[in-house]
C-alpha cells in the first residue's frame, strides 16, 4: 500500500464505517494519521489488473511494549461491490503470511458479533474465538457495542 492508494483505501474504509458493523470509528483520518497508526509492513491492497483497489488489510500494534512486539491487530476491508468474492480471504491470507515474515506470532481481531461475514472469514483463516468483550465501546450515536475477540497463533513464528 502506498499514499497513491489512499483515496481508494479511504473510500473502502468509509464504506465500512457507514455499515455501523465494521469499526467504532466514525470519521476518516488523514493518510498521515491512518498510516502512523499502522505497522508499515505488512500493509496490503488487493487490486485488479487495471489497478483499481478492491480491498485492503493492515496491522496495528497492540502495545508499544517490547514483549508484545509480535502481536498485531488485524484490519481487513473489502469494497462493497466486491464482497463475498474471495477478496477478503485473499487479503487475510496474504496478511498472515506477510506478518509471519515480519516476525508476528499472534494476530488478533476485534469484531462486532453482528458482522457475520468477518467472523466467518477469520474462522476460515484459522482464527479462534477467545472471548467476548461486553459493552466495550460506544458508537457515536450512544449505542454500546460488544466485540468478539479472535486470535490466530502462528505455526511458524515463536514456537521455540
Amino acid at each position: 500500500m502506498s499514499a497513491e492508494d489512499w483515496p481508494s483505501v479511504a473510500r473502502i474504509y468509509e464504506e465500512g464505517m457507514a455499515t455501523g458493523n465494521a469499526t467504532f470509528e466514525h470519521t476518516l483520518p488523514s493518510w498521515e494519521q491512518w498510516r502512523s497508526a499502522r505497522v508499515e509492513h505488512p500493509c496490503l491492497v488487493a487490486r485488479v489488473e487495471s489497478g483499481a483497489v478492491l480491498g485492503w488489510a493492515a496491522l496495528t500494534r497492540v502495545s508499544a511494549r517490547a514483549v508484545y512486539s509480535g502481536v498485531g491487530e488485524v484490519g481487513v476491508y473489502v469494497d462493497q461491490n466486491h464482497a463475498r468474492r474471495g477478496v477478503g480471504r485473499l487479503l487475510l491470507s496474504a496478511l498472515i503470511e506477510s506478518s509471519e515474515r515480519a516476525g508476528f506470532w499472534t494476530l488478533q481481531a476485534g469484531i462486532f458479533p453482528e458482522n457475520e461475514a468477518s467472523v466467518a472469514l477469520h474462522e476460515s483463516c484459522g482464527f479462534r474465538l477467545v472471548g467476548r468483550r461486553e459493552r466495550v465501546g460506544k458508537m457515536v450515536d450512544g449505542r454500546w457495542r460488544d466485540v468478539v475477540l479472535y486470535e490466530r497463533r502462528s505455526w511458524v513464528v515463536g514456537r521455540g
